[in-house]
This record gives C-alpha cells, sequence and structure tokens, in this order.
C-alpha cells in the first residue's frame, strides 16, 4: 500500500490499530494450543499496548490487591493493574505477580478474548471484592512540630495520616463477544449491574465490534452511556481521563509494615483459600 504523505488522523490511527489487535489475537495468539495461554498472550498484548498510550506516570502490571486490615479477604488475580510507582512500591514483587496495596492502584482492567453473557457478573462480582478494599485506604503527609512546650524554634518532623475511600476506577477490554447486536450489549451490561449493585464499571469495550460503554454514576437503576463506533478510540480517552481523577499519595506503609502484629500470615492464608478459584483461561 502507498503510503500518503499527509497526516492520516487520529481516527485512522485507532482503527488500524484495532485492525492490528484483530490479526494479532485471532490468529497469532490462537496459534497456542492451551487456553490459559491464550489467554495470558492477550493480557500482555494488552498491557503493552496501554504503555503505549498512558502516561509514563501509570505503571502497567498484575497482580493482587491488598488493604492494610487482615480481616479483608484480597482481591483475586487482575489481569492489569494501574498503579503509582512515583510515591509508592508493591508490598511484594514476584515473578508471576505483584501485591499491590490498594492505596497505589488507580485502575484495574478485566481482558477477555471472547466476552459472553456469563462473564460479566463474575467480573462484577470481583470489581465489588475491590472496591471493599477501598474502605481501608490511608496515606500520610508530612509537617514539622515544636520538640516540646516553650521550645517553638527546636522542630522535628511530624507525620499524620488521612484516610480515603475513592476506589480505583475498573475496566473490561474484550477483542469480541457473543452479542450480535448492540442493544443486547447494553442490556446485559445494565442486568449485570443490577445483580451486583456494589460494583461500578467505568468502561467496556468490545474491540472487533467497535462498541463501547460506561456507567452512568449515581443513576436511577443502573445505567451506561454507550457507542458504537470507534471503541477503542472512546475507551483511552475515557481511562486517560478517569485514571488521572484518582489522587494518590505515599501510602501509610507502617499498616502494611506492622512488626508487632504477624499481618502476613493472615495475608498468607487469605491467598491460600482464593489459590484454587483462580480463572485458567479466558
Amino acid at each position: 500500500m502507498k503510503r500518503k504523505t499527509g497526516s492520516p488522523g487520529v481516527h485512522a490511527y485507532y482503527d488500524a490499530l484495532r485492525r492490528i489487535f484483530e490479526l494479532e489475537s485471532g490468529i497469532l495468539t490462537a496459534a497456542l494450543p492451551h487456553a490459559g495461554e491464550r489467554g495470558r498472550n492477550d493480557e500482555d498484548r494488552f498491557r503493552s499496548f496501554l504503555g503505549k498510550v498512558l502516561p509514563r506516570r501509570f505503571s502497567i502490571g498484575s497482580g493482587f490487591l491488598v488493604c492494610s486490615d487482615s480481616s479483608v479477604m484480597p482481591s483475586r488475580q487482575m489481569d492489569v493493574v494501574i498503579y503509582d510507582e512515583i510515591y509508592n512500591s508493591p508490598l511484594h514483587r514476584e515473578l508471576a505477580a505483584y501485591v499491590f496495596p490498594v492505596e497505589m492502584v488507580y485502575a484495574t482492567v478485566e481482558v477477555k478474548g471472547l466476552l459472553a453473557p456469563g462473564d460479566l457478573v463474575p467480573i462484577l462480582q470481583s470489581i465489588a471484592d475491590v472496591r471493599r478494599l477501598a474502605r481501608e485506604k490511608y496515606y500520610v503527609y508530612y509537617g514539622d512540630t515544636p520538640i516540646g512546650e516553650g521550645k517553638a524554634d527546636q522542630r522535628v518532623v511530624s507525620k499524620g495520616e488521612m484516610v480515603s475511600k475513592l476506589p480505583p476506577r475498573a475496566f473490561l477490554f474484550a477483542y469480541d463477544a457473543t452479542w450480535r447486536r448492540h442493544s443486547s450489549f447494553v442490556k446485559a451490561i445494565e442486568s449485570a449491574l443490577a445483580k451486583v449493585p456494589d460494583a461500578h464499571i467505568h468502561g467496556v469495550v468490545v474491540l472487533a465490534r467497535e462498541w463501547f460503554a460506561c456507567q452512568v454514576p449515581y443513576s436511577n437503576g443502573p445505567k451506561v452511556k454507550h457507542y458504537s463506533d470507534n471503541g477503542l478510540l472512546r475507551f483511552v480517552k475515557h481511562m486517560i481521563h478517569t485514571v488521572a481523577s484518582v489522587e494518590i499519595r505515599q501510602m501509610s506503609i507502617d499498616r502494611y509494615l506492622n512488626i508487632e502484629a504477624p499481618s502476613n500470615t493472615s495475608l498468607s492464608k487469605a491467598f491460600k483459600s482464593r489459590r484454587g478459584r483462580q480463572k485458567t483461561h479466558k
């Protein structure tokens, strides 16, 4: 194909990216004989894509989310985690996955090769679990204070703690879906949201159909805005705005690295109880 001298424009650029995605998932990923490996391949490809379109301050990985209350169960392993690595660091960095304090997470993304109606409620339940973790978010700030009464000129650094309950944003990226009509897709999302009222989905894209939808906050019953064109472009634009709206500071690491309380033991038990429920394919 002869290359044009002028810029093709942003719509043509994202349409080309969509077609590349389709080829890579439909042919290259499909060449893998194991369903689990195909799923992981799709996730890796999507993480690589996010690395190209998101600002550098957003790090991209995969793993579990936890909060400082050891009695609250960790999330299941999330396909994609968009997190802060400027002020904070994961609790554990293992080869298979990281463990992220919820304070450092901007967003999570579920990745599906082929999205079907039966996938929606489990995905929303996972989102609801992450939102429950966000009820325990603690950050620190620093200031100076006198060392004692009558010693205003002798000051030391003091540490304060602040609470935030804003949950990470939640997205769903699907390479394709089983619905034939856009209207059926929208109704299925709203129906699933009604079954899991504690969840909130900030963006859903079906790449092959160019569908995009996002939940309307505090609506009278679950309601989504939806579009049937430029799905990938809308998804990226919406994600950039949405993750940027989550303010992240330095987390209260003392709540996690508590020398006096054996919190690691309870965390280990929580992971073991979830091990048998991890998904093996997309």
